[in-house]
């Protein structure tokens, strides 16, 4: 890995960034961005994915394409939310396997760490520590409604993605459990009072500060949080200095990086995305800053953000903090080829069966009405 020092200032911005594209290869516009960007991360989907052999190969040139190794992850949580269901077999829940308890959820969590680290992901966008209600659009990615559940259950995932070398990533900070309209679309209002935001939705981050090493910011908005800049203009969370730098940073004290949440959806749309959204995001507080597509927006995002920093050396020495916060969590990163692909794809399989099976006799066993 290149040394900090060693690094040029676009090189150093190229880390903040972390890009996804379509296709399963990145086509000529997209190796062209990627070339003038050298993003620190890569974010994949089922989009990308044809076949076990390919996304193998796709992800190890993305890892190692650039000088610094590159974060490469998938929000791989189950149920509804399985992007690697194709390659494997079908996953229940995380919701489904954490109302059977703390081992269910450890075995869940087992198997997705397996399954990232043999189709070569070196980080994992899990897990969902928002609570869970019953008409919440995240109702069926969440562990539990209470908050010591959540924590618990969180900390036994994210333990279990350690164990395989995965980086773990918590989110949705400061807790999207209230949401009623789905980010992908429209900004969701979180109509709850700062003591309950800071009591109940947010408190399984604060315990897992010391447990994960990045946290998601998400897009939502909280008038109690003073995370719109004003009553008229209502902004997510992921772009708010007072909920990124000052609440997560500064009062709950993370060391970690910090990321947004996908900056092409719904809502950040609906207030305005143009090219200064990244510089936007950074200022806030972020580290890294998540982008699915390839656009000539993402280009002139990056290059403001460099001439920005050039032009000021409070920027600057921002900057400098995220990259060493960035490249320290890479250090970490399990870096060793994976052996006998094949045979563990094949073990994965059985354990996914095995626990589909049993779920089955469970329900079989239950009295009827």
């Amino acid at each position: 890995m290149k040394e900090f020092h060693r690094l040029t200032l676009e090189e150093k911005v190229g880390q903040l960034f972390w890009l996804g594209f379509q296709g399963p290869a990145p086509d000529v516009t997209a190796r062209g961005v990627m070339e003038i960007i050298r993003p620190g991360g890569f974010i994949l989907s089922q989009r990308n994915i044809e076949s076990f052999d390919q996304l193998c190969g796709l992800t190890e040139n993305l890892t190692g394409g650039n000088r610094v190794p590159a974060l490469v992850a998938t929000g791989q949580e189950g149920g509804a939310a399985d992007r690697l269901k194709q390659l494997f077999a079908p996953l229940p829940s995380v919701r489904e396997m954490a109302a059977d308890g703390t081992i269910s959820l450890r075995m869940l969590a087992r198997i997705i760490a397996s399954e990232l680290e043999v189709s070569g992901f070196n980080a994992g966008l899990s897990p969902v520590l928002d609570l869970q209600a019953a008409d919440s659009v995240m109702r069926d990615r969440a562990l539990s409604s209470n908050p010591g559940e959540v924590t618990n259950l969180g900390r036994a995932f994210a333990f279990e993605l350690a164990e395989r070398g995965i980086l773990s990533c918590a989110k949705h900070f400061p807790g999207m459990g209230a949401a009623l309209m789905d980010p992908h679309f429209v900004l969701p209002r979180i109509d709850k009072s700062r003591k309950s935001i800071l009591l109940d939705d947010a408190l399984p981050f604060l315990n897992l500060i010391d447990d994960v090493p990045m946290m998601m910011v998400g897009h939502a908005y909280y008038p109690a949080l003073g995370s719109g800049l004003s009553d008229e203009r209502p902004m997510p969370a992921s772009l708010s200095p007072r909920v990124v730098g000052g609440l997560l940073r500064r009062k709950f004290g993370f060391e970690g990086v910090i990321i947004t949440d996908d900056l092409t959806l719904g809502a950040v749309h609906n207030v305005g995305l143009t090219s200064d959204i990244f510089l936007q995001a950074f200022e806030a507080g972020n580290d890294m800053m998540m982008f699915s597509q390839i656009t000539p927006l993402l280009e002139h995002g990056f290059q403001a953000m460099v001439r920005a920093a050039r032009q000021s050396e409070a920027l600057r020495t921002r900057v400098d903090s995220s990259v060493e916060r960035i490249l320290a969590m890479k250090r970490g990163m399990r870096t060793s080829p994976i052996r006998y692909r094949a045979q563990m794809r094949s073990r994965i399989v059985r354990q996914i069966e095995k626990i589909s099976l049993t779920r089955r006799e469970r329900v079989a066993r239950q009295p009827a009405g």
